[in-house]
């Protein structure tokens, strides 16, 4: 029997020395950045696979205990499998990033303390403050597990809050970025030498391209933060960021990705998942996922009433949450991506061939009525941007593989959301003759012929129709097969020839003029019917802002007045009755809008910016 005894002690301490029961932070220790990978205290590449916790200032703070973190830390039962937790924290609570801490070190895994904020650069001095009281903690502790994120998901200049999505205005700069993060980064150094520290980039994390061309220098275990909602079809061309990353020894970190659509709502698009996770996997960068909640909407890991203490049965975790959890459970104990159903995607470097060395920070936003740069896209196909003289700003959208279709994403801001006849044109070159489709929200396609040009020289279509669908945020695409290039492209009103053109405008031999406009009809409706209406003058009016006053002159008859968001969605509505004068906006947020006036003779559209 003593025999026994003492072969089973020996086989339990054999089975500890071997990392059977090791936690991922006494296997890998104090990790590291080297060139693109984050690598462990043997610098061994480590993949770091974990879950993010949600908003603590709006009750979410009820998940940060040590429950939930031990579950998401287990490897058996009701574990998750994560060897990484992030902690969302936007209100500076150290002791709750303390808490977390002991949490994740208790349960032998990582964790990233994240300024959960779109407006750090804001409050410099608190953000010191908090990251200087939590390195302190880190290094009082001796601690080797405990990561930092200085600036969450930068998105304006002048914003109002770490919540402040709406503010609109202009988009926030590497360089105030750069500026924020050096300070910070001085701050933690000053205690914890060694953490790695991850800095956001602009455009909700999604500007890479813009910290490579400048990065922060000086300091070492430094890397950037990329975000990604892998059921946006704007996402996907995110995908080049990470790979121009891997190809050129530079540091990125998926702090923040989604199951969902980027407003964490709507559709959960399995394809669309395992192709961005695929690609994931296959180039070898670290992930937090969001989140862990029990919110109601798509990206939440848990289900409406989950409870808050971990150890969650399966009718307790939400599709999102269960795909997740395979994915960690699975991959960070070394399961093939082939057990996950995924598998490894072509990241040659070779893809990135003729690209320009830095790509500017798509917005993916075109404006009715303005040229559309074609390599200012929301989303590709096969194409990419090169540099090209003879395109309007330097830079076209080019095919990869000629032996594919390529296409283009646009958000189309300032459309008119009605539907009728309007004139694309676009601006290409092309080796061969062909068409050229677009389309609006997947809906009321058409194409265009094209000629060769004789080689990559400019050429242009003049003018074509397409239908804007009403109260609906216009999607443009644009495909087309073979090798062309695109400079730009373009949807706007009708001019008077344009409509002569079309068939939608007649003139008389008197000079009456008599307007051909389609009647309203369904959405399966190839055309509309054409109905004829004597043209009315429009009434001349105007519109101007003051402060949060909107100023309307030249109203001398009846008019609706719309306030809509920049997706389409009305915010406010009025009735004016023969009269001029003010209309109070007091009630809306800071941000872009788009106001329209209404009525007899009177057809107004208005961009416009509250402060």
């Amino acid at each position: 029997m003593m025999i026994g005894l003492i072969k089973k002690i020996v086989a339990i301490a054999t089975l500890a020395s071997v990392g059977v029961w090791a936690t991922p932070v006494s296997e890998h220790g104090q990790l590291s950045i080297s060139g693109f990978d984050v690598v462990d205290k043997n610098g061994n590449p480590y993949i770091l696979r974990g879950m993010s916790m949600f908003w603590d200032i709006w009750g979410f703070d009820r998940f940060y205990n040590s429950g939930v973190v031990s579950t998401l830390a287990g490897t058996s039962g009701t574990g998750w499998g994560a060897n990484l937790v992030r902690a969302a924290i936007a209100d500076f609570n150290v002791n709750l990033a303390k808490n977390m801490i002991d949490y994740t070190n208790n349960s032998g895994i990582y964790i990233i303390i994240d300024n959960h904020s779109h407006c750090a650069h804001k409050d410099v001095s608190s953000a010191t403050n908090f990251f200087s009281q939590v390195s302190q903690y880190v290094s009082q502790k001796g601690y080797k597990h405990v990561m930092y994120e200085v600036f969450n998901e930068p998105l304006y200049e002048n914003c109002n809050g770490a919540t402040d999505t709406q503010s609109g205005g202009q988009k926030i700069s590497w360089t105030t970025i750069k500026n924020y993060a050096k300070t910070v980064i001085a701050t933690i150094r000053n205690n914890d030498k060694n953490g790695i520290i991850f800095v956001g980039t602009p455009n909700y994390s999604a500007g890479t391209e813009a910290a490579r061309a400048d990065p922060i220098t000086g300091y070492s275990n430094i890397a950037y933060s990329l975000h990604f909602y892998a059921s946006s079809p704007g996402h996907a061309s995110y995908r080049y960021n990470l790979l121009r990353g891997k190809c050129n020894d530079f540091p990125i970190f998926i702090t923040e990705w989604g199951t969902s659509e980027s407003d964490g709502n709507g559709s959960f698009n399995r394809d669309m998942n395992d192709t961005w996770l695929s690609w994931v996997e296959t180039v070898g960068v670290g992930w937090a996922n969001w989140s862990i909640s029990d919110k109601g909407e798509t990206s939440s890991a848990l289900t409406s009433g989950a409870g808050t203490s971990g150890n969650w049965s399966d009718g307790q975790i939400s599709q999102s949450g269960k795909y997740v959890r395979n994915l960690m459970k699975t991959l960070n104990a070394g399961g093939s991506l082939e057990s996950v159903g995924l598998s490894k995607s072509n990241i040659d470097c070779k893809i990135l061939d003729g690209a320009s060395t830095y790509e500017f920070v798509r917005t993916g936003i075109g404006t009715f009525g303005y040229m559309i740069e074609a390599e200012n896209y929301l989303d590709s196909n096969n194409a990419k941007t090169v540099d090209y003289e003879k395109a309007s700003n330097k830079r076209v959208s080019q095919s990869v593989s000629v032996g594919q279709e390529s296409s283009l994403t646009y958000a189309l801001e300032e459309a008119p959301y009605e539907k009728g006849y309007y004139r694309f044109q676009v601006r290409l070159a092309a080796d061969h003759d062909g068409y050229f489709t677009y389309s609006i929200n997947g809906k009321y396609k058409d194409s265009v012929e094209y000629k060769s040009t004789g080689g990559l020289t400019s050429f242009e279509i003049k003018k074509s129709l397409i239908i804007v669908p009403r109260n609906e945020g216009a999607v443009l695409t644009v495909s087309w097969n073979g090798n062309v290039a695109v400079d730009y492209v373009f949807v706007g009103g009708l001019g008077s020839s344009d409509s002569v053109a079309f068939g939608l405008l007649e003139i008389g031999e008197n000079g009456e003029r008599t307007v051909l406009i389609p009647e309203e009809f369904s959405q399966e409706d190839e055309e509309p019917s054409i109905i004829r209406k004597k043209e009315i003058p429009s009434s001349r009016i105007s519109v101007h802002l003051s402060g949060k006053n909107l100023e309307l002159n030249g109203v001398n008859s009846a008019v609706s007045l719309n306030v809509l968001d920049v997706q389409g969605r009305v915010l406010m509505k009025r009735q004016l009755v023969q009269s001029s004068g003010m209309v109070d906006l007091s009630a809306l947020r800071p941000g872009v809008y788009v106001v329209r006036l209404k009525g007899s003779g009177i057809s107004e559209t208005k961009k416009i910016q509250l402060r």
